[in-house]
Formats: structure tokens, sequence, C-alpha cells
């Protein structure tokens, strides 16, 4: 989709993991080579918001050849609606849609984000989102009118928010692994045994 946006939020420092989440190695590739380069394939808008290990992620995305925008929050000890805004911000084109996409969720493939733009494309919502049983979340994808919204979070706050305000106008695609995130050493070792 030549006019989407896309948002990789990879900002974080893995606290609880011990080691930059967006680094570990699934199938041979780093996670955010995974999603950058996923997010590439549906479209060439691509933002990677970084902070903590920043230098070695985008020294990781420059060795795969993946050469996404890259923005820095400086704010990002603050949260993820930092670097939501940061992302945001940072986009000329005030007219494009915004999807918003995580470095550790392994289960995101092009066929889930392309079922979201045909969704968008289609019927016109303000936000299609994930659902993954029941809870609605990332992968998200934004129109125009919403972008005032993820430009005035903050702290931790994420799109989640303010998604009761939408809820006439959200349509959700189902994604029963979106629970499946990558942020203890126990995830890690169940990421190595579905390597293959």
């Amino acid at each position: 989709m030549e006019s989407l946006e896309i948002i990789i939020l990879a900002a974080g420092n893995s606290s609880r993991l011990g080691q930059p989440k967006q680094l570990v190695v699934y199938q041979g590739k780093t996670l955010i080579e995974h999603i950058a380069s996923n997010a590439l394939m549906v479209s060439p808008h691509v933002t990677v918001v970084l902070g903590s290990h920043a230098k070695r992620i985008e020294w990781t995305l420059n060795q795969a050849q993946l050469f996404p925008k890259i923005v820095y929050n400086p704010d990002w000890e603050q949260g993820m609606g930092t670097s939501i805004k940061a992302g945001v911000s940072s986009l000329t084109n005030k007219q494009a849609p915004i999807m918003i996409l995580l470095s550790d969720q392994p289960a995101v493939k092009t066929h889930l984000l392309w079922q979201m733009i045909h969704l968008y494309q289609e019927k016109k919502p303000e936000i299609v989102a994930c659902d993954y049983g029941g809870k609605l979340g990332v992968p998200m994808l934004f129109s125009p009118q919403v972008r005032h919204e993820l430009l005035i979070l903050s702290g931790d706050q994420g799109a989640r928010s303010f998604l009761p305000y939408y809820s006439d106008t959200t349509l959700t695609v189902p994604f029963a692994l979106g629970t499946w995130d990558i942020d203890t050493p126990e995830d890690v070792v169940e990421l190595m045994r579905k390597k293959n």
C-alpha cells in the first residue's frame, strides 16, 4: 500500500529479558529484522523508533540491508506512548494511514498485515485492530482522522487507551497468536522450541 506509513516500536530496554529483545535470533534472523522486512514488503514507508541499544539495532538493520527510516526517542524510558508520539511526529505525510507494529511479536507475518490493509481499504474504518480472542491489540492500523490521538499519548499509554471511544468505527482481524511476545528468558526458550 503505497501511502501507508508503518511505525515499528523498538525503543525498550528489555529489562525483564536481560538482553535486547530486538536482537534475539529466530529462524536465522533477529526479531527486528523479521518485523522490518515484513513491514517493507507491504509499504516503502517504514519508520523504526529506537531508544535503548539504538546503535546496535541500527547496525543490525544496516547489515541485513534493511534501511527503514530511523527515529531516536530520547524519552523512551518514559514508556511506549512517547515512542508512538515520536514516530508519528516524524511523518511528513499527514494524510497517510498509520500502522503500528512491535518488534517482539514473532507471529506477525505479511499475510496478517495485508489482511488488515485490505479490510481498511474496503470498509474505511477509523481503526483496524487485531483481536487476540476478546482483547484488542497491535498490529493496529489508524486512519488519518485518528492521528491526533496518537500524538497526545504519553508515558506507558498505548492506543488501547483511546480504543473505547472508537468502538463503533473499529474493525478487527483475528490474531490468536498476538499474545505471543518476548519479554522473559522463558519466552526466548519457547521461541527456540518453535524455531523449526
